[in-house]
């Protein structure tokens, strides 16, 4: 019988000491402290990727950080979603398969527009405050025009490298502090630098305004007639004409920093039409009487150049427009409760802003029209959408329940009506009629409508949102259209008589409106509640209205969202949000109507 052979044993072998377990646990205690450390520094945060980020400082102001590139833009929030295929088919459902999500076109990329403002200096309390006006009127006004305005100083200058030798050439502190605003701007980067006092006086879709809001700038580049009061490039171009100038001979000896710099690395361009420039020499050649407020009581003659200002850019805007605005009114007898908080926005446009000196112009269009209350600025409420290019259009979207329960009062909204006496998609069929006539179908109507909201030729030249609650706030309103808006009593005598309910029937549609707020709002636990039935079956009775009401509230709802979300980054510098003395319980805009 064979004999078994034993394997080798490999600490027979090789004999020695076993390891201990104690050495064993401190082995594991040190992975473990490794994989923590490690986690740690992986999650740690990252600076935020936009420009106007404001970086936490023990000691001195804040200041922001350089804007990152290829930062991730989508908002991940809420149930919209950002995507190139939003004009490719008309329903979002086909897109995406979230429960009631919208697809919207992607957000449009806003450029950097910096101006420097030097907080350190020493100026009264009065100045400061009226200054901090300016600085909003200046970011208010930017900001609307598709930009993203940031507000730079002494600390993003002490930031750059260049700092350091700049203090050591001991320059006059007039042009010191002019360095110190390039210094800032070529800390942040690519963009355009701009003084608080340049303003867009034009059209969204103004060439010039257009030009710089693509943020291409091949060259390094100022305006003729704008001395240095607007310039843009990108980084590399910034760094090599700030240093070709801060080594120049001439720079101890200039009057200003604008002369040191090479010719050959600052281009100069045309007179832009659309920006204006509120500078000494425009205000003593224009606006007399406030220069000579500003050199009397300085805090006063600011406080007047920010109301000149203001009642220019309402100016520019009422000149854009000057067919006047419309208010879609589909049902009139029906829906003029809904239409009432547009009437009033519609009046307060309409209405010539307060002004130190009534009667003048823009400094960029000498030839503009003046505002006069003799003039009447025509406000139409029609039944359809006209696509005409001097006509401001407001549109206000009921939801597809609460326009079945308006046009049918007293009547229960039940399944056996909706099929037997109402039509599909009648709001979006009634608004389009006059420009796609009567036989196109409701999904080919909802693709050009949503081109009519949300594209850039229709987004400029309207304002589209759904019924209350919904409607903006008056701050909204402002940061909209670029310009601090007058309140103004709307009342019904306003509107033509013959679209005017009697008290009845208005008692009865602010009672439907209630009701419908209501069943609008039911949650997804109440799925089986009979209002939730009726919801879901009007809903699919007029998709097409139904996908109207939804893409018009997420846009609105985004727009708000990234503003709010830029505000709270800009809050702790000059010309926030508060610099106004404005609290947060202003409320809605028509609630001091």
């Amino acid at each position: 019988m064979p004999q078994r052979s034993r394997k080798p044993s490999f600490t027979g072998a090789y004999p020695g000491e076993r390891p201990s377990r104690q050495r064993g646990i401190r082995l594991a205690l040190i992975a473990i402290l490794i994989t923590i450390f490690f986690i740690i520094l992986t999650s740690s945060p990252v600076p935020s990727a936009s420009a106007g980020a404001a970086k936490k400082v023990v000691f001195g102001p804040a200041v922001h950080d350089p804007p990152i590139k290829n930062a991730d833009k989508s908002i991940g929030e809420g149930k919209w979603y950002d995507d190139w295929a939003w004009l490719t088919r008309p329903f979002s459902d086909s897109i995406i398969s979230h429960e009631n999500g919208v697809v919207l076109p992607p957000k449009r990329n806003r450029p950097p527009i910096y101006a420097f403002y030097d907080g350190s200096a020493k100026k009264s309390e009065a100045t400061q405050e009226a200054e901090r006006k300016l600085l909003l009127i200046w970011r208010r006004a930017w900001w609307a025009q598709g930009f993203r305005p940031v507000i730079l100083g002494k600390g993003e200058a002490m930031r750059n490298e260049l700092y350091l030798g700049v203090q050591a050439k001991q320059l006059d502190p007039k042009i010191e502090l002019e360095v110190m605003r390039w210094l800032a701007w070529e800390q942040m980067g690519t963009g355009i630098l701009a003084n608080w006092l340049v303003l867009p006086m034009g059209a969204y879709d103004d060439n010039d305004i257009s030009y710089l809001r693509r943020a291409r700038y091949p060259m390094l580049t100022r305006y003729d007639g704008l001395g240095s009061g607007l310039f843009y490039g990108e980084k590399g171009a910034i760094r090599n004409a700030l240093t070709t100038a801060l080594d120049s001979n001439k720079l101890p000896t200039a009057n200003n920093f604008l002369e040191v710099f090479d010719k050959n690395r600052l281009t100069l361009d045309e007179k832009p039409k659309s920006i204006a420039f509120y500078e000494s020499k425009v205000m003593s050649t224009n606006y007399q009487s406030i220069e000579t407020a500003l050199a009397e009581d300085k805090p006063a003659g600011l406080r007047s150049l920010a109301e000149l200002i203001t009642s220019h850019l309402h100016l520019t805007f009422l000149n854009t427009f000057s067919a006047g605005f419309a208010i879609l009114t589909p049902f009139p007898a029906s829906t003029l409760t809904i239409s009432q908080p547009a009437l009033s926005l519609a009046y307060s446009l309409a209405t010539c802003p307060d002004s130190p000196m009534p009667g003048t112009c823009p400094p960029n269009a000498p030839a503009c029209t003046p505002c006069s209350h003799r003039r009447q600025i025509q406000i139409a409420t029609p039944t359809s959408y006209y696509n005409t290019s001097s006509l401001h259009t407001i549109g206000v979207l009921p939801h597809p329940y609460t326009l079945a329960a308006l046009l049918a009062p007293g009547k229960d909204i039940t399944i056996k009506h909706l099929r037997r006496d109402t039509e599909r998609d009648r709001w979006l069929h009634t608004i389009t009629e006059s420009s796609l006539g009567r036989e196109i179908n409701g999904p080919d109507r909802i693709v050009s409508f949503k081109e009519i909201v949300a594209s850039d030729w229709g987004s400029c030249r309207g304002l589209w949102m759904t019924e209350d609650p919904e409607i903006p706030e008056h701050r909204d309103l402002e940061w909209h259209f670029g310009f601090s808006l007058p309140f103004v009593n709307t009342t019904s005598s306003m509107v033509p008589k013959n679209q005017q309910p009697t008290p009845k029937e208005r008692s009865t549609q602010k009672a439907i409106l209630e009701k419908a707020k209501e069943v609008i709002k039911v949650k997804k636990k109440k799925k089986g509640s009979m209002d939730m039935r009726i919801k879901d079956a009007v809903e699919a009775w007029n998709l097409a209205d139904t996908e109207a009401w939804r893409f018009v509230r997420a846009l609105g709802r985004r727009e708000r969202l990234v503003r709010k979300t830029w505000e709270k980054e800009e809050k702790e510098f000059a010309g926030g949000e508060d610099a106004e003395g404005r609290g947060k319980g202003w409320g809605r805009w028509f609630d001091r109507a």
